[in-house]
């Protein structure tokens, strides 16, 4: 006799029933968890950092100290015998001091300075240093020379030194060195030749010596 299976162990009929039932369950417990648990967020761990610490330390101030200044030397001025060194005197005027030195004017700037010099001659008597003289010369004719035609179209102006040998006598025995622009050396040696002089003293005798007679051109 063959026995039949009974309705509660036959799979096909129960299939559905348990499928859906087994859905339904799964909805209700998806649900139950979402009301639960509503919003889920994960926190980020944060390191603590060991925090940094800054030392500051006091630099000692640096000073440079200055040197002072050197101190000055005092100028003492000292008594020269160059022939270059002139003896302060103009043509206007009627005394020549000779023994007063001043700084050379400047040359004009468009004018070239020239030195000439004139050979010496053996001396048969010996110049004195005009500072050893007991006596300076003192002019009494003075000429002033001739204003140069070239030099005054062309409105040039200046200072010439002439370095002189004056003789017993007096006289100018001639001339050593021109020096200035060179525009007007003729004509200052020219005039310098003219000049006369009461002699120089040493021992009480009349002796040669030299100096420097400064002519000034200067226009009008």
């Amino acid at each position: 006799m063959i026995r039949g299976k009974q309705a509660e162990a036959n799979l096909r009929l129960t299939y559905r029933k348990i499928l859906w039932s087994c859905f339904g369950v799964s909805i209700v417990f998806h649900i139950a968890i979402f009301a639960i648990f509503p919003e889920f967020r994960a926190k980020a761990y944060a390191k603590a950092e060991a925090p940094i610490v800054l030392q500051l330390e006091e630099i000692p101030e640096t000073k440079q100290e200055r040197k002072p200044p050197p101190p000055v030397r005092p100028v003492v001025p000292i008594a020269t015998d160059n022939p270059d060194v002139p003896d302060d005197v103009t043509i206007e005027d009627t005394d020549l001091d000779l023994s007063a030195l001043d700084d050379l004017l400047p040359p004009p700037p468009l004018v070239e300075e020239a030195v000439e010099e004139i050979g010496l001659e053996e001396e048969e008597d010996e110049i004195v240093e005009l500072w050893k003289v007991e006596k300076q010369p003192t002019p009494t004719k003075k000429v002033v020379p001739e204003y140069p035609d070239i030099a005054r179209k062309a409105n040039i102006t200046g200072r010439v030194y002439v370095i002189a040998v004056i003789d017993k006598q007096g006289k100018v025995e001639r001339v050593i060195m021109v020096k200035g622009p060179e525009v007007f050396h003729e004509a200052a040696k020219e005039a310098a030749m003219q000049w006369e002089f009461e002699p120089a003293i040493q021992n009480d005798k009349p002796v040669k010596v030299q100096v420097s007679l400064p002519f000034t051109f200067q226009l009008d």
